[in-house]
């Protein structure tokens, strides 16, 4: 309610506000996919997939990137804003073959996360911000469980996994939109030990994040039960516990292109957008990438998921 009326004092009268951003952001893209790591479609001009549970996996002009992995590696996974906000996004992973199944993903839920909001003043209005809408860029990634709201995450690659390869999946519902999106990326793993047996607990732990206004969070996490994956070599772990460590790719940017955006020339003012040369391969140029400063209040802006009392 605080973080509402905050928004509502500022500006236009109320009703005015939402005429104008009803008109504004009604021409936006209404859809969302992952980008972090490449998707079935890698296309920026794609269209987004509501019925799922993957979108359709294609080859455009000859451009498919490999997505390798090793048991043990942490893996950034994003998807573009496409200028909305507020909500969740459910994780999940099984071997390739079995991802046209929606109750195979049910069965193997990694994690559920934020879907992600400008948290800059005046960045979300109406559950919509302006792409990419303070979306982390590449060379950096969520290094602490509470900046989570920054349209990314990342996960571990389980330890008993066989070598193959893999289908990650998201499903998501954002602002206003009364329905699921679902994308998903193939990838190869490699190091694992399938011998090894994990149970993990049967609730899903999910944080506390700016809601989307139409889909509730039991949707999300309905028919879900947590894989029984091995996030230690020896044992059952916690998808997060290391968290801090630097995942292989780290250069991905999920904000994969301005086109997307509701403003244009102010997408490309944004840190590094220009950096990005590729929109079906959207990534950075990464030096030696060190994990992110721990939370804090002391800088005055709340851009890693600092909490105001």
């Amino acid at each position: 309610k605080q973080w509402y009326q905050r928004r509502v004092r500022g500006g236009f009268p109320r009703k005015m506000n939402v005429l104008v951003f009803a008109a504004l952001f009604g021409a936006s893209l209404a859809h969302t996919w992952m980008s972090c790591p490449w998707s079935f479609d890698v296309d920026p001009g794609r269209p987004a997939d509501t019925v799922g549970p993957c979108e359709t996996e294609k080859v455009w002009h000859g451009v498919k990137y490999p997505n390798e992995y090793k048991a043990g590696d942490r893996m950034k996974v994003g998807w573009t804003s496409n200028n909305h906000a507020g909500g969740w996004v459910r994780i999940a992973l099984v071997p390739y073959g079995q991802h046209k199944s929606h109750k195979a993903f049910d069965e193997n839920v990694m994690k559920v996360t934020c879907y992600g909001h400008d948290q800059r003043p005046g960045g979300t209005v109406y559950g919509d911000c302006k792409h990419p809408c303070n979306a982390r860029p590449g060379c950096e990634y969520q290094a602490y469980e509470e900046d989570n709201a920054r349209f990314d995450t990342t996960v571990k690659i389980p330890h008993n996994l066989a070598d193959g390869d893999y289908v990650l999946q998201i499903k998501s519902a954002m602002s206003s939109h009364p329905h699921f999106y679902y994308s998903c990326a193939k990838i190869s793993v490699t190091g694992g030990n399938p011998g090894l047996k994990c149970a993990q607990d049967k609730l899903i732990v999910v944080p506390k994040c700016l809601k989307g206004t139409a889909v509730e969070l039991a949707e999300y996490t309905k028919n879900s039960k947590p894989a029984q994956f091995c996030y230690n070599s020896d044992g059952p772990g916690y998808i997060d516990a290391d968290m801090y460590r630097v995942p292989k790719n780290v250069q991905c940017d999920p904000r994969i292109t301005c086109a997307v955006s509701i403003d244009g020339k102010g997408c490309k003012d944004q840190y590094k957008m220009k950096d990005i040369t590729n929109d079906w391969k959207p990534e950075q140029v990464c030096g030696e990438v060190k994990p992110a400063p721990a939370p804090t209040c002391e800088d005055g802006v709340k851009n890693q998921g600092e909490e105001s009392e």
